[in-house]
């Protein structure tokens, strides 16, 4: 049977929710977080994300705003601000200013505040919460003040309180780990993409960690100093590595077979690969437009995608969907599309 455009549209809403409860709830937030996902988290990426497809699940949007009162200080302001100039489009410009003036409402958290001064432009409000098929969903009782702000209709934040901090003995937490013990800053991204991998260029893992390359470069050469680091010269490149079986400390013993490390994934690109097909599965009656249409929207959309994609290194079958048209390019795709998540 044909897959639907809105079936698509509405697995790939689900699972993003479904992926962002996951990752909260393993943070701290009050939840049910699955014990087989072995994938790294990475703070920033999480939040922006949040701001877009939280819209579609108000508990999550709250519960993550929760965490953020009680913990916003683990969150990279320099690092999200440069993810979201980085990644037009995976967050919600106007939820981002919105969360980050409730947080500035705290003497805790006042550096907030500098989101808030790069909020967009006024635009008509609009419901903030997004029914499954992305029709407005309408509050009830007393509008919240700080949301209306920022043109979006909510009802009043009440926030329960319950957030917990990351577990360090968790193994998906590792960033919050390194924060925690070298400070929110670029070297403990540094530190979680050498111990997740073998070995790397300065350019590779800057575009890990979403940090400049020189930058990464001068850290890098500092950190070698400790002898923790460690460098060797490919052809006219200088790659580094750390010995991750000296850091196992900072994590409870593994499995026989699994890595001492969690499984790094580069979320950022993955996100804005998602959001770009997200964006063209929810044309309105797309799937009652002719067959050349649809596949036409669906090669724009994967041509848009595949920087990203790229370096989510997820492209072997969406890249042999190029030479497909017409049906066949349509259904590789939205059988594509679904996995996106996995």
């Amino acid at each position: 049977m044909p897959t639907s455009f809105h079936d698509s549209l509405n697995r790939l809403r689900t699972g993003m929710v479904d992926l962002l409860w996951h990752q909260w709830s393993s943070v701290g937030v009050a939840g049910y977080p699955r014990t087989n996902d072995d994938r790294i988290i990475d703070p920033e990426a999480l939040l922006l994300a949040t701001t877009r497809f939280g819209r579609y699940d108000s508990r999550l949007m709250d519960e993550s705003i929760d965490w953020l009162t009680k913990f916003g200080r683990r969150i990279s302001l320099q690092r999200l601000q440069g993810l979201h100039r980085s990644w037009p489009g995976v967050a919600d410009p106007s939820v981002l200013s919105a969360i980050a003036e409730v947080l500035g409402q705290q003497v805790a958290h006042r550096k907030w505040r500098v989101l808030v001064d790069q909020a967009p432009p006024p635009s008509p409000p609009e419901p903030l919460f997004l029914r499954s098929d992305g029709s407005p969903a309408p509050h009830s009782g007393e509008t919240d003040p700080i949301f209306a702000k920022h043109a979006l209709l909510r009802g009043k934040l009440e926030l329960r309180g319950m957030s917990q901090p990351p577990d360090p003995r968790a193994r998906e937490t590792l960033v919050f780990t390194l924060r925690a013990l070298f400070g929110v800053n670029a070297r403990a991204e540094i530190l979680a993409w050498l111990l997740t991998h073998d070995s790397g260029h300065p350019a590779a893992i800057a575009r890990g960690t979403g940090y400049f390359s020189k930058s990464i470069q001068h850290i890098l050469n500092e950190m070698e100093e400790s002898a923790q680091v460690l460098s060797v010269r490919q052809g006219r490149e200088k790659h580094f590595r750390m010995y991750a079986k000296d850091w196992q400390f900072l994590l409870p013993p593994t499995a026989v077979g699994q890595p001492p490390f969690p499984h790094w994934v580069d979320w950022m690109p993955r996100f804005a690969a998602v959001t770009r097909f997200a964006e063209t599965l929810s044309q309105p009656d797309i799937d009652n437009q002719p067959v050349s249409f649809q596949a036409s929207q669906l090669r724009e959309a994967l041509d848009d995608a595949m920087p990203a994609l790229l370096q989510a290194g997820i492209t072997p079958h969406l890249r042999s969907s190029r030479k497909q048209r017409g049906k066949e390019l349509i259904q590789t795709l939205l059988s594509d599309i679904d996995s996106l998540l996995v």
